[in-house]
């Protein structure tokens, strides 16, 4: 009889648990979708060196301004708008997780952004 009691215990608590870290774990992707809501990407044009840049605006104030391309050497814009927010996105993606948004050449290779 004793040992019946404790199995409902502990069975007990393991649901408990279980519970606990579902809505947890329900919060936590709450809050990424949250930042997401909350991150703009806009692709900018440059008029001085004929290319795209990108800008991450968080609520109405802008966070990276980005007129080149990151990673390589000198001042090269982004040949494309479509490379400039591939690149954005991959960023805005690295903050959410809480990484740090920096761009390696491995990045812009595995994207398929022309440098």
């Amino acid at each position: 009889m004793q040992m019946t009691k404790k199995f409902f215990i502990v069975f007990g608590l393991v649901i408990i648990a279980a519970v606990i870290i579902a809505f947890s774990l329900k919060n936590i992707h709450s809050k990424n979708d949250l930042h997401k809501g909350m991150l703009q990407v806009e692709a900018i044009p440059l008029h001085s060196n004929a290319g795209w840049g990108y800008e991450i605006v968080v609520g109405h104030k802008v966070f990276i301004h980005q007129q080149f391309i990151p990673a390589i050497q000198g001042e090269k814009a982004f040949a494309t708008k479509e490379d400039a927010m591939k690149t954005a996105d991959l960023v805005v993606s690295k903050i959410v997780k809480g990484k740090v948004p920096s761009i390696t050449m491995s990045d812009l290779s595995s994207l398929g952004v022309d440098y």
